[in-house]
């Protein structure tokens, strides 16, 4: 008699979406194929990455599960025997990026907000009774009038101006 298990490793195994139903197929087709007989869909690979205790902060191997990721494939890509794969809708594959775009720019807003702060150089305590830098003041029309007329009397103030 046969070995199940070894036809079960030579399938392709293709997940489809909402109703959990599983397509099977024994031998390696393109990609292209299984996107022209579902229209509106993508096919990604199912990765499976063992996730370690001290990344996931479980101290248990039973709460450790493996993280499951899912990797887009090209219509001239193969799909091999003995993997998964799964159909995943356009609606899906847009929304993925939008999140994956969302989180790379809020990290490069932080990275540019921290940068900026680290670059802005401190501000200088003013002393009272100093114009603050020490260099000159710049006086406008209005000040300089007043100087003049506590200087000078305001015969010589209508004569020169």
């Amino acid at each position: 008699m046969g070995n199940c298990q070894a036809v079960d490793a030579a399938t392709v195994v293709i997940q489809h979406p909402g109703g959990g139903r599983t397509e099977l197929a024994y031998f390696a087709l393109p990609a292209g194929e299984v996107m022209a007989a579902n229209p509106g869909h993508y096919v990604a690979a199912v990765i499976t990455v063992p996730q370690t205790p001290a990344a996931s902060g479980a101290t248990t191997a039973a709460a450790a599960a493996p993280v499951k990721h899912l990797k887009l494939l090209r219509p001239d890509d193969t799909l091999q025997l003995g993997r998964v794969y799964r159909l995943v809708s356009f609606e899906e594959v847009l929304k993925e990026f939008a999140t994956k775009r969302h989180v790379k720019l809020s990290r490069v807003m932080v990275k540019a907000k921290d940068e900026e702060v680290a670059k802005k150089p401190a501000k200088p305590r003013r002393r009272r009774g100093t114009n603050g830098g020490g260099g000159a003041r710049e006086e406008s029309d209005r000040s300089l009038a007043k100087v003049r007329s506590c200087l000078l009397p305001s015969h010589i103030i209508h004569s020169r101006t």
